[in-house]
């Protein structure tokens, strides 16, 4: 019996150290804006449609190295509010990073038109800019 428990205790471990947990989840509050990507690659190197959920990270977060640090990497984004005709309050989604947006400060978000128009129930105003809470999620995309 003490042969099975110590089999059972290590199967137990070895599986919980293959999982990958979640990294401790950061909340951000700032501002999203959207951008023109016009069919150029972006700092990642791709190109994207304008419906794709795709982001624009500041400086701050991707480095001066390329591939800019967070290429890849998935964001969940909450619509908090603010902005006129803003029909999304409450909507999250979740979009890639793409692209760095120099312009923006470190809680600001530059979203391409797709990400945008599903926090906003379809607009592309309230004039430009609403109000956020986002996140990283981990790794392996989970959030």
């Amino acid at each position: 019996m003490i042969g099975f428990s110590f089999i059972l205790v290590n199967a137990i471990l070895a599986a919980t150290s293959l999982a990958s947990p979640l990294e401790k989840r950061i909340d951000h509050n700032g501002i999203a804006t959207f951008y023109e990507q016009n069919g150029g690659t972006g700092s990642c190197g791709q190109v994207h449609k304008e419906s794709d959920r795709i982001i624009a990270l500041s400086p701050s977060w991707q480095g001066s190295g390329y591939p800019p640090k967070y290429c890849g990497r998935k964001i969940e984004i909450t619509n908090t509010g603010g902005g006129q005709n803003n029909n999304g309050q409450g909507k999250v989604i979740e979009a890639t990073v793409a692209d760095t947006c120099p312009g923006c400060d470190s809680n600001h978000l530059d979203l391409s038109h797709g990400a945008f128009q599903a926090l906003t129930g379809g607009a592309l105003d309230p004039p430009g800019q609403f109000n956020i809470r986002w996140h990283f999620c981990n790794v392996n995309g989970r959030c």
